[in-house]
């Protein structure tokens, strides 16, 4: 299979959604930042996982660069905060 057949943008959407839902009631139940970044860590990967389809299957590559660049700084910037600051 290809991975214009596998990876579709409802997946993507139904995916991350589900998982953040999940992180997030674990994170209000425990009331702990741990799992509060988990949540913006998947967000982050969400995003890069958007910008590599409208990359590859799109065909949208200025968009599809331009996102992932910006997701990548967005999750970079989000490693940092959690370990260093």
């Amino acid at each position: 299979m290809k991975y214009e057949q596998i990876v579709t943008e409802k997946r993507i959407k139904i995916t991350s959604l589900s998982v953040l839902l999940v992180c997030m009631s674990i994170a209000w139940y425990l009331d702990s930042s741990f799992w509060y970044n988990i949540s913006i860590l998947i967000v982050s990967i969400s995003f890069i996982l958007y910008g590599v389809d409208d990359y590859i299957v799109q065909k949208n590559t200025r968009k599809g660069i331009i996102v992932i660049l910006l997701s990548v700084v967005f999750t970079l910037y989000n490693l940092a905060r959690m370990f260093f600051l």
